[in-house]
């Protein structure tokens, strides 16, 4: 019986393609771009982005962002990526973005995030109509 099952086991594994051990695709890079509409992003206003995994783990981030972003201007962000995330990790994760205003601002915004992975798969998650003020300070979207 176990000569058995090891020829089988044998047969099976003889049939993969080299393909049925490829690995999966990681994150290889991470793009928000911010078109503010209405209401301007202050000078002194700073914005954290991070992309968070399913388990609420930080997979990219960039903080500090900071310098006028104009009514109807559009802003590039580029992540870092932290450790080697994997397409499926990151999949159901979520985007948060943290603001941080010096005294009053209201700033109103559509935003765009591009996740490129190993594979040249990717992820693209809109939002629009956001709204970030000194007192909504953040907010979190599903990607």
């Amino acid at each position: 019986m176990k000569t058995l099952i090891c020829c089988l086991a044998l047969v099976t594994l003889a049939g993969l393609t080299p393909g049925a051990f490829a690995r999966e695709p990681t994150l290889a890079s991470v793009e928000a771009k911010f078109d503010t509409t209405t209401n301007d992003k202050k000078q002194d206003a700073e914005l954290d982005v991070y992309i968070k995994n399913v388990d609420g783990q930080d997979v990219g981030k960039s903080e500090g962002n900071e310098g006028l972003w104009g009514k109807h201007s559009t802003h590039i962000v580029t992540l870092e990526i932290e450790g080697n995330p994997t397409k499926t990790g990151v999949a159901h994760g979520s985007i948060v973005l943290t603001f941080h205003p010096h005294g009053g601002d209201t700033w109103k915004f559509n935003y765009k995030v591009t996740l490129k992975f190993s594979d040249d798969s990717s992820i693209t998650k809109e939002v629009f109509g956001g709204v970030l003020t000194q007192y909504n300070t953040a907010r979190t979207d599903p990607l």
